[in-house]
């Protein structure tokens, strides 16, 4: 019987080619398109999901208020956090702590005696029990291998990357040319679906051994705590119970002195990269509305495929009506004819979907690349194929029934005295899911233009400082006396001043485009001790405000008589005011006290502006001229200058001065731009499907009009004979669309400028106001292409022969 449906249907597809290949395109597009969007979406939701435990693990992050002011919402909390909360609460069963060890210089002795040196930007000190946490499977070493201080654990890589292929285990490396590390482990390289990337790990008990006192500090929140939970624990009901518990029980009368507030919650280790965005994250959060939108982007293309699949099959049913009757006159059952139709969809169907396998094949490389997934084999896996399998199944029997019931469903008295051409079966239900269509391809425009102003908007935004043509160099570690490490860079400036490209150096210890390292406390002169506030801060020289052109509101730039200490302080707008002056002019002279008898007076004030990311707020920062903490040199070079041409003079200076130091560089305008890379393939990805969920709509209107003419075409045969004109025949086609294009354009217009803005537009700090453009260029694109289709397939029917017309019957 398979068989028998088969060839029939296989005959039925010749004889209506051109709506077959319209069919076929549509659905090929949508199956392949879906699965592609599907892939980046469980990539983006794939993240900490590969640990055994991950439903065990949380995050212990805060928020600070003072009254009911907050001031902070960090993922860091306090060292003893998680060893309180195993100590004393039955449901964590272990846990163990992070905390940065950023931007360092780390250096082996190879095999001939020379020094190999790379710079890590970003490290980190862990408990030993990371590893019995945590799916990191060690290749060499045991669980306990960070148990004693000066041990360090290595990536892959990194092992690769320092021992080119021997054993690592027993291997001495030097940290910041000071400090020494064996190494004692090495673990598989941590997936790119981690919110924590870490190619070496230091052991914690070293930071112990150095400062013991902060076993039992409550006060200094420079730590990631995450814990295991046992199983079946409720989160809710344990952060009630625990945390109003750990604050009374170790700082609750400093929060009163201060009259603070410290909120503690978990974050469950699978939420962190979608659903966090505060400081100090480990890794850039992700987009958690742009990915459900895009996944409701793919199930809504996946229905417009199957929709036009719906729309051609039905209307289509007058050409098969004739033989329905027969086979029903003949003794075919219903159940018999839908059993054939429903076979037909799902070979149709099928023949689609492996078409669609192959196109993923050859597409996914290039799909990977534009958004970033390093690896197929993390998402395509047994449970995407599973719920792939079950989504494209049910939509196949979905959309394959309603035909099959239509087409069955035909009277074969009324179909053989040729009475059912004028029946309309699925007319209205044809309507409506055309007005569906031009409704969904009219909001995803709209959003595509919303979305690509706002990418446009966060590249152009002014930050409040220029960090075109600058390159950033970082800071050699050298572990010698400051005076004589200052007076190196100073030489390194000097020399480099003889190279007519470059016009600037600054030395500081942050750079724009990443999350401020160091921190401040200070209050106002004459005010409560317990006034006193956190802020970020940056240790700058005197050529930084002048090198990034930040604009100064009042009092002066740092100069080269002043101390290289914390006496004299630099604040932003955001930093006076939390301090508690009104004006720039007002905190110009003041002295604020940084502890009983420490104090520093302000000089400057400068303008806000967007350090860390043009997607979070300004924050209050103060600038100080110390040295001991910088970290980077940047060098402005002339606009028109040869990038290459430049580092091949640079490298050499600084060679001279810093013989046996790393030299790696990066343009800040690269780093700038990848702040905001997420947003772009967002947009560009939407862009992209945006523009094929229209193609695939302007696809099924094509194949409804071709059939309309079709079924039509003696009728089109007699206007022309009696004189109707082209424009006339244009007017009939227009006729099947008018209305439905006019309910998509008043419905799609007010949902998709309230779902954009809502959904998309507030996820961000600074973002567009959606204006008239962004709506009526949309709305007149699908006109002009629609006037055009029409158009040319009027001129197609009007240019067919009458007489083979008339005479076709």
């Amino acid at each position: 019987m398979i068989i028998n449906s088969a060839k029939i249907f296989f005959r039925s597809i010749r004889h209506r080619k051109a709506v077959t290949l319209i069919n076929l395109t549509g659905l090929v597009l949508g199956i392949t398109s879906t699965i592609l969007i599907l892939q980046y979406v469980f990539y983006e939701r794939s993240f900490d999901s590969y640990h055994k435990n991950a439903d065990q693990i949380c995050r212990v992050v805060y928020n600070r208020y003072r009254g009911e002011t907050l001031l902070w919402k960090t993922a860091n909390s306090f060292f003893p956090t998680g060893n309180y909360l195993k100590t004393n609460f039955a449901e964590v069963k272990d846990y163990f702590n992070l905390t940065r060890n950023y931007n360092i210089e780390v250096s082996v002795t190879d095999a001939t005696g020379g020094k190999v040196s790379f710079f890590e930007e970003k490290s980190y000190y862990a408990s030993t029990s990371i590893f019995s946490i945590l799916d990191l499977p060690l290749i060499k070493g045991a669980v306990g291998c960070l148990a004693e201080p000066n041990t360090i654990a290595l990536s892959e890589k990194a092992a690769n990357k320092y021992f080119k292929g021997q054993d690592p285990i027993g291997k001495v490396m030097k940290v910041n040319n000071r400090d020494i590390y064996t190494v004692t482990g090495v673990y598989r390289d941590i997936p790119s679906n981690s919110h924590i990337k870490s190619d070496l790990f230091f052991s914690f008990t070293t930071i112990l051994a150095r400062s013991p006192a902060i076993i039992n500090n409550w006060s200094s929140d420079y730590f990631h705590t995450y814990i295991k939970l046992a199983e079946g624990v409720n989160i809710k009901e344990f952060e009630d119970k625990a945390f109003p518990r750990m604050v009374n029980d170790n700082y609750k009368d400093l929060q009163a002195r201060n009259n603070e507030r410290d909120d503690f919650y978990l974050q469950p280790i699978t939420t962190i990269h979608l659903n966090s965005a505060i400081e100090y994250e480990t890794e850039p959060p992700g987009n958690g509305k742009g990915v459900s939108i895009l996944l409701g982007f793919a199930i809504f293309f996946l229905i417009i495929a199957w929709v036009n699949y719906v729309n051609l099959v039905t209307a289509c049913s007058i050409e098969r009506a004739k033989e329905v009757g027969i086979r029903k006159v003949n003794g075919s059952s219903k159940k018999e004819l839908i059993y054939q139709f429903v076979t037909e969809a799902f070979i149709f169907n099928t023949i689609c979907l492996l078409i669609s396998i192959l196109l993923i094949l050859i597409l996914s490389p290039f799909f990977r690349q534009l958004t970033g997934i390093e690896s197929i084999g993390q998402i395509i896996g047994f449970r995407f194929w599973i719920y792939a399998f079950i989504f494209l199944i049910s939509g196949i029997l979905i959309s394959s029934i309603y035909p099959a019931f239509v087409l069955s469903s035909y009277r074969p008295a009324e179909v053989l005295k040729g009475k059912f051409v004028n029946f309309g079966h699925g007319f209205m239900l044809r309507k409506v899911l055309v007005a569906f269509q031009l409704f969904v391809s009219l909001s995803l425009l709209i959003g595509t233009s919303i979305i690509y102003k706002q990418a446009n908007f966060l590249m152009e935004k002014d930050l409040g400082y220029n960090y075109n043509s600058t390159i950033v160099l970082k800071a050699p570690r050298t572990n010698e006396e400051q005076q004589t490490y200052q007076n190196k860079i100073d030489l390194f400036r000097n020399n480099l001043k003889q190279i007519p490209q470059v016009s600037g150096f600054t030395f500081v210890s942050d750079i724009p485009g990443q999350e401020i390292n160091n921190w401040f406390s200070c209050y106002k002169k004459g005010a409560d001790r317990s006034t006193g506030n956190a802020y970020f801060r940056t240790d700058i020289d005197p050529q930084f405000i002048d090198f990034f052109r930040i604009k100064i509101l009042a009092g002066r730039n740092f100069n080269e008589d002043d101390k290289p200490d914390q006496s004299k302080l630099i604040m932003n707008i955001k930093a006076i005011k939390r301090v508690g002056f009104n004006s720039p002019e007002e905190a110009i002279g003041q002295v604020v006290m940084r502890g009983a008898s420490s104090q520093a007076e302000i000089i400057g004030v400068v303008d806000d502006f967007n350090y860390y990311s043009v997607k979070v707020d300004a924050v209050p920062t103060i600038f100080t001229p110390a040295d001991n903490k910088k970290q980077y040199i940047a060098i402005k070079y002339r606009g028109t200058s040869d990038i290459q041409s430049i580092i091949n003079k640079i490298k050499p200076e600084y060679s001279a001065v810093f013989p046996d130091n790393a030299f790696e560089y990066l343009m800040m305008e690269d780093k700038m731009a990848n702040d905001i890379k997420p947003d772009r393939t967002f947009a560009l990805v939407f862009g992209i499907f945006s523009a094929l969920a229209f193609i695939i709509g302007i696809i099924g209107i094509v194949g409804l009009v071709i059939t309309k003419i079709n079924q039509n075409v003696k009728e089109l045969g007699i206007r022309k004979v009696l004189g109707a004109e082209l424009r006339t025949i244009n007017s009939l086609l227009w006729k099947q669309l008018y209305w439905e294009l006019i309910v998509a354009v008043a419905i799609g217009i007010p949902v998709s400028c309230y779902g954009f803005q809502n959904w998309v537009l507030e996820n961000y700090i600074y973002h567009v106001s959606i204006n008239m453009e962004q709506v009526i260029y949309p709305v007149l694109a699908i006109v002009v292409v629609l006037a055009i289709v029409i158009i040319l397939l009027a001129k197609r029917a009007y240019s067919t022969n009458v007489i083979e017309i008339l005479k076709s019957e």
